[in-house]
């Protein structure tokens, strides 16, 4: 099921700020962040703190909420030298507070965050294989540490689990005529996935170029949970790579370089290496077609289409490649990855 416009929570940026004060005590200025199914608002404080509020989606039930609080946690309990947000309790204690909606009567959950310092992967001008290499350690690391986690939360039924791309596939009708072709050839495909064949986890399920922080070259945070669910474990890695290659120009050469760093810290199996890939395109499929969804919808509201034109790009150019040429890539990368991991341990 696609996000219901009526559940989108429609606060001001003054309404976050009195919500702020009176569940967290805080004072200062408040300011909108991007997001797709709920609202996100920056509170910096006068004395210089900063925090995330995050308004959630009507339809989000406080198990699921708890569930990725919980994930963070156990995250950052692994030392997994990659920084997740934190969750604040308000001045009852509480991990998860409520809001009601002045206009709606309804009533939404709120949960305070700590910012994490850095910029966005979209705006990092630091690219090169230190970053893509870190991206791959970090998100190795992270699929690792939620290995052994477990929660009641864990299984839900989400629009972006790679599981369930049939779900975008309902939009391909609203792409243009160019394209359409290769997405629903992308999606034959995918449909041919041996699940039962990939290892499963909970993975966080949305690295995309604005929840990757980076710093100096290289990942330093992980924002945003909110996709987080029990799936293919591939499917994480399938994602960062989907996002880290927008827009570059060999994208084939950074992929190299994160499966590599993933492969050398968290080993990828034959059946994963066999479907990267293809959950790749995936990926991006479903994002032209939750776009061109979203656009139709709800048209002005650019978030919602933010990369609709780089997701095009790469799969006119990733369509161009063989199965057998990117599986073989793969493989490469997976083979030094493994060197990587010896001399390591040597």
């Amino acid at each position: 099921m696609t996000i219901s416009l009526e559940s989108i929570p429609r606060f001001t940026a003054a309404e976050a700020l009195a919500a702020a004060a009176q569940q967290y005590g805080l004072t200062g200025s408040s300011a909108p962040l991007p997001s797709e199914r709920d609202q996100n608002f920056l509170i910096a404080e006068h004395g210089g703190g900063k925090f995330v509020l995050k308004i959630a989606n009507a339809g989000d039930a406080v198990e699921v909420l708890d569930f990725q609080n919980q994930a963070m946690r156990h995250v950052e309990a692994s030392l997994v030298a990659c920084r997740v947000q934190r969750v604040v309790t308000s001045l009852q204690g509480l991990d998860i507070a409520s809001i009601p909606n002045p206009r709606t009567g309804t009533h939404h959950c709120l949960r305070l965050m700590i910012w994490i310092d850095g910029e966005v992967l979209a705006d990092s001008t630091s690219r090169g294989p230190m970053l893509y290499k870190s991206i791959g350690a970090s998100m190795a690391k992270i699929d690792e540490s939620l290995s052994g986690f477990s929660h009641p939360g864990m299984r839900r039924v989400l629009q972006w689990d790679l599981r369930r791309a049939d779900m975008a596939q309902e939009h391909t009708a609203l792409l243009p005529r160019a394209g359409r072709a290769c997405v629903e050839r992308l999606f034959s495909e995918w449909a041919e996935i041996d699940w039962s064949a990939l290892r499963h986890s909970v993975v966080h399920g949305d690295a995309n170029d604005h929840n990757v922080i980076a710093d100096e070259g290289r990942m330093v945070g992980l924002l945003d949970f909110g996709d987080s669910l029990y799936t293919a474990t591939v499917c994480d890695l399938a994602i960062a790579l989907a996002y880290t290659l927008l827009g570059d120009r060999d994208p084939l050469s950074v992929a190299a370089h994160m499966i590599e760093s993933y492969h050398a810290h968290y080993p990828l199996t034959d059946a994963e290496q066999r479907v990267l890939f293809p959950l790749i395109l995936s990926r991006l499929s479903m994002s032209v077609c939750y776009s061109a969804h979203n656009r139709a919808r709800n048209p002005g509201d650019p978030y919602q289409v933010v990369s609709e034109t780089a997701a095009w790009d790469l799969l006119r150019v990733l369509e161009q490649c063989s199965g057998l040429d990117t599986l073989n890539l793969v493989r490469a990368a997976c083979a030094a990855g493994t060197d990587v991991a010896a001399g390591r341990n040597q």
